[in-house]
């Protein structure tokens, strides 16, 4: 399923009759509802709670989240980062890259290149990874679209940085993830060649 469809199945769960379901009276950020959207392999869930705590009326955020028998472990961009990094070696960068311009383009359905299935040996598996890189993606979407902001460029531009760190010494994963918390948007680094171009051209 591609972003369009799938963010509208997103938007029917977090808003009731078109009106977006929203915060505690006190406005604090408990998440009173949940969603499981997939079961994998070894019994781990993937899920969300909403309303997320940047939920306004007009934002309906939500958060993704793991579940196995330890419990619900939200996700953040910053742990796919580190994931990201920790799987990505010399040689097998480029098929990295294209593993998250494809996830930015396509969606969940993309496929694994045969030389990628060791690094999912250790970390995030394939699915679970595509998954959080995708759900968080329509998450920045709904709640940032490109009008104003970047939507989910943004978030795989930082999965992109995180990579390029791994390999390149102009720039560290902790420069990255500064800018991945940032309440900003940051600029584009410049001395990247190339690594932006296919995320820049995506067209919502």
């Amino acid at each position: 399923m591609g972003y369009s469809d799938e963010k509208q199945r997103i938007i029917d769960y977090v808003t009731n009759d078109g009106m977006i379901i929203e915060l505690t009276p006190n406005k604090d950020n408990e998440k009173a509802y949940y969603q499981e959207l997939e079961i994998y392999a070894d019994m781990t869930k993937l899920g969300i709670r909403y309303p997320g705590y940047k939920t306004t009326q007009t934002k309906c955020d939500y958060c993704v989240c793991l579940v196995d028998r330890r419990g619900e472990h939200p996700i953040s961009h910053v742990e796919i980062m580190n994931d990201l990094y920790d799987k990505t070696t010399m040689q097998n960068f480029e098929h990295m890259k294209k593993y998250v311009e494809d996830v930015a383009r396509i969606g969940r359905n993309v496929e694994i290149e045969n030389s990628l299935e060791p690094t999912f040996d250790r970390g995030f598996s394939f699915e679970q990874l595509t998954d959080l890189m995708f759900y968080i993606a329509i998450q920045e979407d709904i709640n940032y679209p490109e009008r104003y902001y970047q939507g989910r460029k943004m978030c795989f531009y930082r999965y992109l940085e995180a990579i390029y760190c791994k390999i390149y010494s102009n720039h560290s994963l902790k420069e990255a993830i500064l800018r991945a918390k940032a309440n900003y948007i940051p600029k584009n680094w410049n001395d990247v060649g190339n690594l932006y171009d296919i995320v820049a051209q995506i067209k919502r």
